[in-house]
């Protein structure tokens, strides 16, 4: 981590949105740097570079909902951004496939962005204190919110496998909190605080709701996803846009009629996994 970056976020004199732009004009100094990952946050300086930026918005552990959107994504490694905004694993029974995934996803290009979300943030607060190898503890408050069905994902793999299972929660605890992409675009799974620095909310990143919808009035456009479009409206299953320039692009993986989306974000068109019947249960 370079000491301007430590001096910044070491103030708290900085808004997240100053530390954003100070640290993007930093990297157009840096001739050939296209994408900066540190502590979390990635810049990537220019938006021009790529054909598509493109946004997955909540998996769930739907791993053949995701697979079907795939077929429909013009995806490009070489020409394209793509950005996972979290939240791949919980309520549907093939987090682990997910993880895999993205994984391969992430390894085969430098221009694939994984995001944190609050469901992977439980998931490790889980194994911090427990083991794949004992049986679940049905107290915790990560069982009641899904894992579950994750838990018995990744036991099946580290059956199999630890390694595979080891990988898996090296790739997990690697996730970054938010990426700001040219003077335009900025994604993180739950929003952010305008007014607060970057350290002071990574936590907040993954959990915040209506103070962000109600707070934020930035020239960029962010990118989200944690909360359901269904929770605004319930007849709706596309990407949603608020007035501030915030987009939602939870469609409700795992709600009945619920898709997974992927926004084209510079040309605003989305692609979504085909209905089906595979709606999991709490």
């Amino acid at each position: 981590m370079t000491a301007f970056y430590l001096a910044q976020r070491g103030t708290g004199t900085m808004t997240i949105l100053e530390e954003i732009k100070a640290k993007r004009q930093q990297l157009r100094q840096s001739p050939g740097e296209t994408i900066s990952r540190e502590g979390g946050l990635v810049i990537v300086p220019d938006a021009t570079a790529f054909r598509h930026i493109l946004a997955v918005g909540d998996i769930h552990g739907n791993w053949l909902r995701l697979l079907s959107l795939w077929q429909h994504v013009p995806y490009d490694p070489q020409q394209d951004l793509l950005v996972f905004l979290g939240d791949y694993i919980d309520r549907g029974d093939y987090s682990a496939e997910v993880l895999e995934m993205v994984m391969e996803l992430a390894e085969k290009s430098p221009h694939v962005i994984t995001l944190t979300g609050n469901h992977e943030a439980m998931m490790l607060h889980y194994f911090h204190d427990h083991s794949i190898r004992e049986p679940m503890d049905l107290n915790h408050g990560w069982m009641r919110s899904g894992g579950q069905a994750t838990f018995a994902s990744l036991a099946r793999v580290y059956q199999q496998d630890p390694s595979r299972y080891h990988a898996m929660l090296e790739f997990v605890l690697s996730l970054d909190h938010l990426a700001s992409v040219g003077e335009d675009y900025i994604f993180t799974h739950a929003g952010f605080l305008p007014r607060q620095s970057y350290e002071e909310q990574v936590d907040d990143m993954l959990w915040i709701r209506t103070e962000f919808y109600e707070e934020y009035a930035g020239d960029e456009t962010v990118v989200i996803g944690h909360t359901p479009v269904q929770c605004f409206d319930v007849n709706r299953h596309h990407p949603l846009m608020f007035r501030n320039h915030i987009i939602d692009c939870d469609t409700g993986s795992y709600l009945p009629g619920g898709h997974i989306s992927c926004l084209n974000v510079k040309k605003m068109t989305c692609w979504q996994s085909d209905p089906d019947d595979m709606f999991q249960e709490d």
